[in-house]
């Protein structure tokens, strides 16, 4: 039982220098040479606890997944509706630095997906699981009056999807359209039309522009 124990606290170890290593130094420079040299370790030990380099970059995006959740779960803990939708999405879509390296993670972890197919699965459940989390906050946000009625509330959130995942790539390409703030705008845009005025105060109150202070 203790080697297990062991053996789950070292691949945690080895993720966590990855993903500070890519913070750190760009995607590019995060090579196994480097990693062996942050962790202090022999190439041949790493491979004792990674089958591949994809299994490594697999774990280090399920990392990011879970640091993201853990930052919604904490941000609309006692938020509702729009404000908790918009919520959502200011952690999802890249801002600060935090957002930025992460987007750097999620999309090298893409790149892979054509050769490893497998990796997709990943995603998918990712994805998944935020459609879920959105659809309850349109729900919600429906039920308060902040949503007209006749609101596409799965559009909506496929939409912010969509757009979370265009914005990551567009942001790790440096284009214009990946600017954490124009992405918010877009967010807000696509909104608007469907914001009762409880909705437009909500979302006045807490939403996607506060994004721009994250650390």
């Amino acid at each position: 039982m203790s080697r297990r124990i062991d053996r789950a606290a070292r691949r945690r170890e080895i993720v966590e220098a990855h993903l500070r290593l890519i913070a750190r130094e760009g995607m590019q420079a995060a090579t196994t040479r480097a990693l062996t040299a942050e962790l202090g370790v022999a190439r041949g030990a790493l491979w004792h606890y990674f089958s591949s380099f994809d299994e490594l970059l697999s774990e280090t995006f399920q990392l990011v997944f879970e640091r993201t959740n853990a930052r919604i779960e904490a941000r609309v803990a006692d938020h509702a509706g729009v404000a908790g939708l918009l919520a959502m999405l200011d952690e999802i879509l890249p801002g600060g630095k935090t957002t930025h390296d992460e987007a750097f993670v999620v999309v090298s972890f893409w790149g892979r997906v054509p050769s490893n197919p497998e990796l997709a699965v990943r995603q998918a459940d990712v994805v998944d699981s935020w459609r879920r989390g959105m659809l309850a906050r349109t729900a919600a946000a429906a039920a308060a009056g902040e949503l007209r009625s006749e609101s596409p509330q799965a559009e909506i959130v496929d939409t912010l999807l969509v757009l979370g995942t265009g914005g990551q790539i567009e942001h790790v390409l440096g284009t214009p359209q990946g600017d954490g703030a124009r992405l918010r705008r877009l967010a807000a845009q696509m909104l608007e039309p469907w914001l009762t005025e409880s909705g437009r105060a909500a979302a006045a109150e807490f939403g996607p522009a506060s994004a721009a202070g994250q650390g």
